[in-house]
Formats: C-alpha cells, structure tokens, sequence
C-alpha cells in the first residue's frame, strides 16, 4: 500500500512536471492512470463490502468531500444550462478535482504518520532539486515553460507542482523547532524551504507564508513572551537574509509595483479580468450561484473564455483567487469548499500537530488573490494534510478512550 501511496502521490504533482521530456501527452496518460487505479481500488472495496479502517466519527471529511463532489457536478449542468457546452467536456475539463479520491484511498491504507511526513519531507527536496536545476539551466527546460517566460525582478516565474510540499514541510519544521529549540536543523529547513517560496516571485505567497508562520507560533502558546522567545531567532535570521541584495531589490521593487497597481485604477489587470468574466461572460446571478461551468477549449463557451480572454488578452479566472472560483463552479461549491477547510482550520489538534491548520490558513489567505489552494498539483497534497488531521484526531481520541477505561480499573 506505501508504494501505491508514493505513486499517486507522485501522480498528483505530475511527477515534478519532469514528465515534459517526454511529450505533453504523458500529462493526461499520468492522470488517467491515477483515475484508473484509485477506481479500481475504491470500487473493490464497495464490491466486496470492506469496512474503512477509521470509524465513522472519525472520518471527518468524508460527507463534506462528498457535498462538494456534488456541487461541482451541478455546476457542470449548470454550464450546459447557461452555455451549452457539454456536461462530460466540463467534468472532463476539471478532472483534477478526482484526486479528492485521494483522501478516501488513505482512510482504506491507513499509512502511519510518520511514514507521510517523510515522504512529505523527501518530496519538498526534490521539488527543491528540479526548481534547482530548472534555474541554473533555463533557457532549456526540463519541466513546462511558460511561452514568452522571463526573469521578472530577478525571479523567474516558475510554476511548478508540488510546492504544496514545501510550505507544508516548513510550517512542520516551525512547528517542531517549537517543540524542541534545541533541533536546530528544523529551523534551518524552514528557512531553506522559505527561500524557495521567496524565490518564486510571488508577493503574497511571501507575505501569507510569514504571516501563517506567526499564526503557528501563536497557536502553540499565546503568552507573550514566549512568542518573542521562538520569534526573535526567526527575526535574527530573517534580518540577515533580507542583506542580500536580490532580496532588497525584490522588495522594494515590489512595493513600487503594488503601488503602480493602485494607481492603474480600472486598467489594473485583475479589475479587467473581473470585468470580462462577471460582465461580458457571466449571465445571471443564477450562473454565479451554479457556477457558468469550467470551459473546455473547443467548445464556443471554452474559446470565449480560455482563447479570446486568457490568451488574446490575459483575462485569468486563476488571477481572480476565489472569486475565479466562484466564476466557474458557483456560489454553492464555494461554500462546500469552504465547509471543508472550515473543518480543517478549526479542528483542534494536540500541539505537535498545529502546523496542519495552519497550513490551510495559509492556503486560504494566499487563496484571497491567487488560485494557490485550487491549483493544478495542490489538491493530492491537501488530502494528505486532510488525512493526517484525520489520523491524529482518531489516536488523539483513541488514546484519551484508553486513559480513561485505565482510570475507571
């Protein structure tokens, strides 16, 4: 089961995109191959009637994973309602969202913790090891470029799958340096996996990640000065980065670049993309509540939308954060969404264990203008953090259960 674990992982993140190489059709053959085998294993499971390996108060994601799988398949009718285009070319469009399956596939395997958080932790290093490589010998590639894809304030913007595992690695080695200043090699890894979320380009993802950082250590304890013991050693480390001169630069040239922002008013691009979708596309309020549907190019609604706005003329949905969300699969699968992540946020988890709600918030926060927590390569990483507030909940539980019969003997 660990080796089947390990490839649809891998499968998730589209191996690193280091299937480029190989052609661009490998990418569709390596999502079918995950959709073949987590159906075929789920669908043993149904046929021979095993019992999941979790009992049912603690599956704590499985009827919310379920409601949204239902309003996305509503959003689908409701493109074909508003835009004729066909209901199986918008499940086919938005099929990432089938690695959702992957939380269901864990509660059968039951993996260990432990053994998760390493493969987590092996897979923010090889994620690091490609981007790496990618850097130093770009202009060739060895995952998917961008067309036209340049340096911008030193940085170049490199969208690759499976960063999900370098914020979720740092946030747990923040999360056990708390634990235990004295492991000091879990702070340098945070900052390693800091520097990486710094060098791809993006502000807010810069910005959330050390905001979320001090939400963990504030969830940890809320005392004062023992915020200011973890937090100073952070400050001391972060003072000495910020004298490196790409950093300064990406900074202030940022600050200037937001205010640019501001003072485009109505030609900033996000305020057009807005435009484009929710006026010239949208229809109703109907489709904003279904969703108008996830466009398929090809199709007359999927050219408008994917051709003549985001090619022609850089008009994202993605650009739009939730509110792109919203555009697509509705008003309705939003809140589905978020009663998900509400779970998660708000689930409490003993203390070693508090960087898994923390992750969310920051998934959610970045989510605000960015498309960071519905992106391509995202979604098989949150089901393990879903899986693993799953498993911990259920050896929280089980153990206070044991506690408790003991005392009553």
């Amino acid at each position: 089961m660990k080796l089947i674990y390990v490839f649809i992982v891998l499968c998730s993140v589209h191996f690193f995109g280091l299937h480029f190489r190989l052609g661009s059709v490998v990418y569709d053959i390596i999502d079918f191959c995950y959709f073949g085998l987590a159906f075929f294993i789920l669908g043993e499971y149904l046929v021979k009637r095993r019992a999941y390996k979790f009992p049912k108060k603690d599956r704590l994601f499985n009827k919310p994973i379920n409601i949204f799988f239902i309003t996305l398949i509503i959003s689908a009718f409701s493109g074909y309602f508003y835009h004729n285009q066909s209901p199986l070319l918008t499940l086919l469009a938005m099929r990432y969202f089938l690695y959702f399956l992957i939380y269901f596939l864990l509660l059968r395997f039951k993996i260990k913790k432990q053994f998760i958080i390493k493969t987590i932790l092996i897979g923010a290093i090889i994620y690091m090891v490609v981007f790496t490589i990618q850097l130093l010998i770009y202009p060739n590639a060895i995952v998917p470029l961008k067309e036209g894809m340049t340096f911008d304030r030193g940085f170049l913007r490199l969208r690759l799958e499976g960063v999900g595992f370098v914020t979720l690695s740092a946030f747990y080695c923040l999360n056990q340096y708390i634990l235990d200043k004295k492991n000091i090699k879990f702070l340098f890894f945070y900052f390693l996996c800091f520097a990486y979320v710094f060098i791809l380009g993006f502000r807010t993802l810069a910005v959330t990640f050390l905001f979320s950082s001090v939400i963990l250590i504030f969830f940890y304890n809320s005392s004062f000065l023992k915020i200011m013991k973890y937090t100073i050693p952070i400050c001391f480390f972060g003072f000495l980065f910020f004298q490196i001169d790409v950093v300064q630069n990406f900074i202030y040239e940022g600050i200037e670049q937001t205010k640019t922002q501001f003072e485009s008013g109505d030609d900033y691009i996000r305020v057009l993309t807005f435009d484009f979708l929710f006026n010239t596309v949208n229809v109703n309020f109907g489709s904003i509540f279904f969703g108008n549907g996830m466009p398929f190019l090809g199709t007359e609604y999927g050219n408008l939308v994917l051709d003549r706005g985001a090619r022609q003329n850089g008009f994202i949905s993605a650009d739009l954060g939730l509110i792109g969300f919203v555009f697509n699969y509705g008003i309705l699968s939003l809140f589905a969404f978020l009663n998900i992540l509400r779970i998660a946020i708000f689930k409490k988890l003993p203390k070693d264990s508090i960087y898994l709600n923390v992750f969310f918030i920051y998934l959610v926060i970045s989510s605000i203008t960015t498309a960071e927590i519905f992106r391509a390569g995202m979604f098989g990483i949150e089901m393990i953090v879903l899986y693993l507030i799953t498993y911990t909940s259920f050896i929280n539980r089980s153990t206070k259960l044991i506690l408790k019969n003991n005392n009553k003997l």
